[in-house]
């Protein structure tokens, strides 16, 4: 009896566990989101790994920092243990032309990435700005009062999801993951699975075809080099697990799969999110055609970031924090929502302001400065765009680049160079005012999503006369959890 008992829980928390969006702690998932690029003086190196001995179709989409509209968006073909690299990079001379992403990787891409002039050399595709420059206020691919030019696509992060699992079905099969899968270093048929979106093709007739649901096993890395400077900031990939149930195939370009169309349990219509917190685990329950948004929201949920900054002149040194809300457009994008929705404070109108409060330590004491006390609106300490930029030393002016990153995001939302800070410390960055929805079963989870990084540089003019060294490096945010139950509220979230 003891054992069937011990068998029957064991396999309902496997089961449990297997059905419910999660942050992986091993860095692998079905969805990867990667917080920051820039070509800003720099390139961003892009690579997704698949660690598995599947086939995996991936949507790769690319978000303008601003109000994450799209500014790329294709999907790649992995064999199995394949993997796919790029690099984004600046189209112009003069630092205000598009972005866009070239790859010399044989893995299947659609569309195709245009084949280049000089045989032998990277093929790119450019960004865009169709998705923000064509039309009213509001409409899906219209102004949303931000800026509509290219050098919008400039900065800005993505993401990486799983739509399925490519196999070649047992009945009436075209052997799309023998298409796929390298032979010698080359995929045999990208021409087959582009043409399957094309007119009359087999994927544009059904999507599911050759495709089972998403099971996660992908990773990637992300690097921004500065050849000229000497300088390399890499970070890994946050991988998200479980999330979704079914397959979400779609064409290149299309809107969807997207980080709100989560799904954990699609006969009863749930997206449910796992989130640590001290030594639980909390569960969340949303109705996924309606709140499917909030289960991931959920597992990037923070009360306060954490990282460190230096900033001391005898060592050359520069800090700028990347923070992402990758989640924040389906919140506040008018061509989304009607109405800004919790845990966001303003609909998308030029900015999207919410409250942070800063507060800082040095290396040696508890906080030295409080640049703004929590629950207290500080006028200068609002974030107001899905990717910022922190920068934490003296600019010479507000349109200047910051020194670390090079960002133009502007205008800047905290500045901790406005206040008196130490040279060297620790940030702990508050978000007070942030909650998200109750989840349908009551929990209400507290602060912001957020991801992101510290990017340090050091300058070091002694090694040898004449010669400059550079060393730089990111280092991830960490994070703090909160949560409450809005059905009893005095008591702990369960």
């Amino acid at each position: 009896m003891k054992r069937t008992l011990a068998m029957a829980i064991a396999t309902a928390l496997g089961a449990t566990s297997a059905e419910a969006v999660m942050l992986n702690p091993r860095g692998t998932g079905q969805v990867l989101v990667y917080p920051y690029y820039t070509v800003n003086h720099q390139q961003t190196l892009v690579s997704v790994i698949n660690a598995t001995e599947h086939g995996k179709a991936l949507k790769i989409r690319f978000h303008e920092a601003y109000d994450g509209r799209d500014v790329a968006n294709f999907n790649v073909y992995l064999g199995p243990f394949d993997s796919w690299v790029g690099s984004v990079f600046d189209t112009s001379g003069d630092g205000t032309g598009a972005a866009a992403i070239a790859t010399n990787d044989n893995s299947c891409t659609v569309p195709a990435f245009p084949l280049a002039a000089v045989p032998g050399t990277l093929h790119a595709l450019t960004f865009s700005n169709a998705n923000y420059s064509q039309g009213n206020y509001g409409t899906s691919t219209g102004t949303d009062h931000g800026p509509t030019n290219l050098a919008r696509t400039r900065e800005g992060f993505f993401e990486i999801i799983e739509m399925g699992e490519v196999v070649d079905q047992p009945t009436s099969s075209p052997k799309t993951l023998e298409a796929i899968t390298p032979v010698n270093g080359k995929p045999p048929g990208c021409a087959q699975v582009q043409n399957a979106w094309a007119s009359g093709g087999y994927w544009m007739t059904n999507a599911t075809t050759d495709l089972l649901s998403p099971a996660g096993g992908l990773y990637g890395a992300a690097g921004i080099v500065d050849v000229a400077q000497g300088t390399l900031y890499a970070f890994d990939a946050t991988g998200i697990d479980g999330f979704s149930d079914v397959v979400q195939h779609s064409a290149p370009g299309d809107g969807k799969p997207n980080l709100s169309t989560a799904i954990t349990d699609s006969v009863h219509d749930l997206a449910t999110a796992y989130v640590p917190i001290g030594n639980a685990m909390i569960k969340g329950d949303y109705i996924a055609s309606m709140a499917g948004v909030d289960a991931v929201s959920a597992v990037l949920m923070a009360d306060t970031l954490y990282n460190e900054f230096d900033i001391e002149p005898a060592v050359g040194a520069a800090t700028d924090w990347v923070v992402t809300f990758p989640t924040k457009q389906f919140y506040v994008d008018p061509a989304l929502v009607a109405t800004y929705a919790q845990p966001f404070e303003s609909v998308f109108d030029q900015t999207s302001c919410h409250f942070a409060a800063p507060q800082i330590s040095d290396r040696n004491n508890p906080p030295v400065n409080t640049v703004c006390p929590p629950l207290q609106n500080c006028a200068q300490n609002y974030l107001c765009y899905e990717t910022e930029v922190i920068s934490f030393n003296d600019l010479a002016a507000e349109d200047s680049p910051t020194k670390a990153l090079s960002s133009r995001i502007l205008p800047r939302g905290v500045l901790i160079t406005q206040f008196e800070v130490p040279a060297a410390g620790n940030l702990a960055l508050v978000f007070p005012n942030g909650q998200l929805r109750p989840s349908a079963n009551g929990v209400v989870f507290m602060g912001m999503p957020a991801t992101g990084f510290a990017a340090t540089n050091y300058i070091n003019a002694n090694v040898t006369p004449g010669v400059l060294s550079n060393y730089s490096a990111a280092y991830p945010h960490r994070s703090h959890a909160s949560c409450s139950n809005s059905t009893t509220p005095q008591s702990a979230c369960e």
